[in-house]
């Protein structure tokens, strides 16, 4: 046999009747049409905000073209300094994660 599946409802906050909720942010009242959660749509676009995030660049040492030589290659020098702690220090991140299991 196939169980019918789950509902729910909701009172709703203008009318107070109780409307079948299907837990989304623009539900509705079978009744009076209005929102069933007022708030919803606000915190759906407040969620959708909080889980969008971007990669962070990496904080490497800028060289312009302009710079005299001898500081271009003092940068790239540092540079090449980042790169290596940034895959020495991923290097070890992956042993120890490798270790753990």
């Amino acid at each position: 046999m196939n169980a019918p599946p789950l509902s729910a409802s909701k009172k709703c906050p203008h009318c107070g009747q109780w409307s079948g909720h299907q837990q989304r942010p623009d539900d509705r009242c079978e009744h009076c049409h209005e929102l069933l959660d007022p708030q919803g749509p606000r915190k759906e676009a407040e969620m959708k905000q909080a889980w969008k995030w971007e990669m962070p660049q990496i904080m490497l040492i800028t060289i312009h073209p302009t710079d005299p030589w001898p500081l271009r290659m003092l940068k790239y020098a540092v540079r090449g300094g980042q790169m290596l702690f940034i895959a020495t220090l991923s290097f070890i991140i992956w042993v120890v994660t490798v270790l753990a299991g």
